[in-house]
């Protein structure tokens, strides 16, 4: 907000409820000025945002003002902006908050300073899901209005048009209140700002982080993230978390839409590729029991050549063909009257002749008879 916009009246050494001593300006919005102030009181420097003049004189930004104090007094998180202080007696009604000292993510980006993509983006989706479990949609997440510690830590700041769940709209029927860049299709179509919405406004942010490099943990989250249908969307900040921590490669890991009903008996099972690897594992060793086995039940079976069958024959089992029986029965006669061969290294002895017949004994002549 330029000084036209009603933060004459206050200037360096300005005292506000004689505790806060302004030293220089932070930052300027559409709605306030942020001030850099010291706590004199508990001797620690805070951030002022003070409301313009302007709007300090309208009662319905009165009551969005007062209520982005009650909005941030009720949510507490390691990556929000903390509150610590609220007046709206004074002239100007003010919040006293935490001054975070690093600056924003929009002067990190435009530095082209190097932002851990995959710590930031851990970071603001547990902001987000503290703030929706408080059932407050952020409805203005940006570069902007994400404050960065000299640490690096980021913490989302600005509830300015933050809104509970259950609030009363303060906005005439079909005004959108945002950030044009970062608000998703539906909320440009009209419709109300969810949890969704500020998960693809997330998405949007994620993206002018990475400035073309390569992350494909966070380019996975991002199209999740920014999907046109919000239904493709997670359905809140913590599963987005889970999406972000269980991811592995996109080659690899078969994903259900998040938006899919699933009945009350259906699992859905992740391929991951450790799964995959250990199968392959698995099925190499089943083949190779299979081809042991194989191996020796053919050594088992297999009769040595030249040996003979010196068991009890076993009849064959009846075949419904005539031809199998045939062939069947003739390889047994076969093998029975088979003789072994001789061994190599041994020669064929010879057969030896026959002996010659003994000539025939004369007949005995009859006693009593003479010769002649």
């Amino acid at each position: 907000m330029s000084p036209e916009g009603g933060t004459r009246a206050f200037g360096p050494e300005s005292m506000l409820g004689e505790r806060y001593r302004l030293e220089r300006r932070i930052a300027t919005g559409g709605m306030a000025t942020v001030w850099l102030a010291r706590d004199e009181e508990l001797d620690r420097d805070v951030a002022v945002k003070i409301l313009s003049d302007v709007l300090a004189e309208d009662p319905a930004y009165v009551t969005r003002f007062q209520r982005e104090a009650r909005v941030a007094a009720r949510v507490s998180h390691p990556n929000l902006v903390r509150m610590f202080d609220y007046s709206g007696e004074a002239e100007r009604p003010y919040i006293v908050m935490e001054h975070i000292g690093g600056g924003t993510l929009t002067d990190r980006i435009r530095g082209e300073d190097d932002v851990e993509p995959e710590r930031l983006a851990r970071e603001l989706l547990g902001a987000l899901a503290a703030i929706h479990e408080a059932g407050v949609v952020h409805r203005d997440v940006k570069p902007s209005n994400v404050l960065l510690g000299t640490d690096g830590q980021s913490h989302l700041t600005d509830f300015g048009i933050a809104q509970p769940e259950d609030a009363t709209q303060l906005t005439s029927t079909g005004q959108v209140i945002g950030t044009l860049k970062y608000m998703a299709p539906e909320v440009l179509a009209g419709k109300q700002a969810t949890e969704r919405s500020d998960l693809f406004a997330l998405g949007v942010v994620l993206q002018e982080t990475l400035a073309g490099r390569e992350a494909p943990q966070i380019e996975a989250l991002i199209d999740r993230l920014t999907a046109d249908d919000p239904l493709e969307r997670p359905t809140s900040a913590a599963q987005a978390m889970t999406l972000l921590e269980t991811y592995e490669d996109r080659a690899t890991t078969a994903t259900v839409p998040i938006g899919a009903a699933a009945g009350a008996d259906s699992r859905v099972i992740e391929i991951t590729g450790r799964r995959v690897a250990a199968a392959l594992v698995a099925l190499a060793i089943i083949g190779g029991i299979v081809a042991l086995a194989l191996a020796g039940g053919g050594s088992e079976h297999t009769p040595k050549a030249g040996a003979r069958d010196k068991g009890p024959h076993h009849q064959a089992t009846p075949q419904t063909a005539s031809s199998t029986s045939t062939t069947t029965t003739t390889t047994t006669s076969t093998a029975e009257t088979v003789a072994p061969a001789p061994p190599p290294d041994e020669k064929a002895k010879e057969p030896k002749p026959p002996k010659p017949p003994k000539d025939p004994k004369p007949p005995k002549e009859p006693p009593g008879q003479a010769k002649q």
